[in-house]
């Protein structure tokens, strides 16, 4: 789904947020369209052209791919027990991907990046559940944690990586939406025609 005017203003001012950082090297974005149109609105403000990386993708619910959180506890009750299980981690979508596999190809894509990027000041913009489960494995949580997941959009989390130790300066940091107040359809009505392309 495309990102909504409500999802614009947030962009903008994560964006904003980020033009008073240090300055960045490097801006990096899964391909999928919320994500990408994001990164787009922050590489405007911090003059950096974001690279879509493949890797940083949500994961893949396969068959189950647009069905809500509802839909899959009303028709798919012994799929939704068993992936919510701790042990539930190799119990797959069908025709989509196990926890495991989401686990290994966000671990993959982040060691990547910190390897391609040693030493620079690099933005991420991905999903929550990418986020969330890079952080788990930094701090040790089973990827099958509730609290793995409370990424918010547009929040801000920033790490410190050395070849020693990973430092997590921020974690799901909203401060800079506080200001928005509630969703307005009039007054975001006419934000989508001004997206970068």
């Amino acid at each position: 789904m495309p990102l909504d005017a409500w999802g614009v203003r947030q962009a903008r001012c994560v964006a904003e947020r980020l033009a008073v950082e240090p300055p960045l090297d490097v801006l990096l974005s899964s391909p999928l369209s919320r994500a990408l149109s994001t990164a787009r609105i922050i590489g405007e403000r911090i003059g950096l052209k974001p690279m879509a990386v493949p890797s940083l993708v949500e994961i893949n619910f396969g068959a189950l791919e647009g069905a809500t959180v509802e839909q899959i506890l009303a028709e798919h009750p012994e799929l939704a027990g068993r992936m919510l299980e701790a042990d539930g981690f190799d119990v797959a979508w069908p025709d989509g991907e196990s926890g495991r596999d989401f686990y290994d190809r966000v671990l993959a894509a982040f060691l990547a990046i910190l390897e391609d990027h040693a030493s620079r000041r690099v933005v991420v913009v991905a999903h929550g559940g990418v986020i969330g489960v890079f952080l788990a494995q930094i701090q040790g949580l089973s990827p099958n944690d509730p609290r793995v997941y409370d990424v918010m959009n547009c929040s801000l989390t920033q790490l410190h990586v050395t070849a020693d130790h990973t430092l997590v300066h921020l974690r799901n940091d909203i401060v800079h939406l506080e200001l928005l107040g509630e969703p307005d359809a009039e007054r975001d009505g006419d934000l989508l025609g001004e997206m970068p392309a």
